[in-house]
């Protein structure tokens, strides 16, 4: 299941409003100030706030996307430094095995940062 915000509207709204607020059939007319009535804004105020929640989720997804690759890192770090932590405790003796460690966390990472 794909779990990412849309960051386009999926309907054409801001296009549809567009359309119907230089038609020139009554009935759109009509609907636009209606529109206008319930919001207590006008149409031009309407197609801008849409125009800005595009903007605020496109920032939302990227700054997840953002995370994710901090979180991909850590995850490599921590994995690599664990993994040399436990070759260390059997090959090295206990005074290098906390600089084992943080040497495999800091290998991790920049293979993460190089994969990627």
């Amino acid at each position: 299941m794909n779990n990412k915000l849309k960051t386009k509207l999926e309907y054409p709204l801001k296009e549809a409003l567009l359309r119907l607020s230089v038609s020139p059939v009554k009935a759109d007319r009509e609907a636009i100030a209606r529109l206008e009535r319930e919001t207590g804004k006008d149409i031009q105020k309407i197609i801008q706030d849409l125009d800005s929640i595009d903007i605020t989720l496109q920032a939302v997804e990227e700054k997840w996307q953002f995370s994710s690759h901090k979180m991909k890192l850590l995850f490599w770090g921590l994995s690599f430094g664990s993994l040399v932590g436990i070759v260390a405790l059997f090959v090295l003796p206990w005074e290098k095995l906390v600089v084992a460690i943080a040497l495999g966390f800091l290998f991790g990472i920049s293979v993460a940062f190089r994969r990627s």
